[in-house]
């Protein structure tokens, strides 16, 4: 009897507080055949079961509560070690010395190039 190789998912963790984005990056990466999970805010995330491997974050830099930086120096801390992109739509001096203290695998800029993300996304997870 043939055996049949296993599909692997991956899964993207979205976190944005802008809600039509949130929902637009659903789509998408979604489309693209990844498993998604969508959060509207850092709480959000932490208060939910995070996977740790066949994952990566998708995280906006300028949220309410804590800025993604510092949702993903928590995530490091409590032993996440996933991958990270990150998005914003602020391109200033403040917002580019806080990337300045983390390895993303990419910095996106908003409105987010479907390919750049998705290229990104593969990358992030080895795919």
């Amino acid at each position: 009897m043939p055996s049949r190789k296993a599909e692997r998912h991956f899964t993207v963790l979205v976190v944005d507080d802008d809600p039509s984005m949130l929902r637009a990056l659903g789509r998408l990466i979604r489309a693209a055949g990844f498993d998604v999970l969508t959060f509207d805010g850092p709480r959000a995330l932490l208060a939910s079961e995070i996977p740790t491997v066949g994952a990566c974050l998708l995280l906006d830099v300028h949220l309410p509560e804590m800025n993604g930086i510092e949702l993903y120096e928590a995530l490091i801390g409590s032993g996440y070690k996933l991958p990270v992109i990150m998005i914003t739509g602020q391109d200033d001096a403040q917002t580019r010395r806080l990337l300045q203290h983390i390895e993303a695998v990419a910095v996106l800029s908003k409105p987010v190039e479907e390919a750049l993300l998705l290229d990104a996304i593969s990358s992030a997870l080895g795919s």
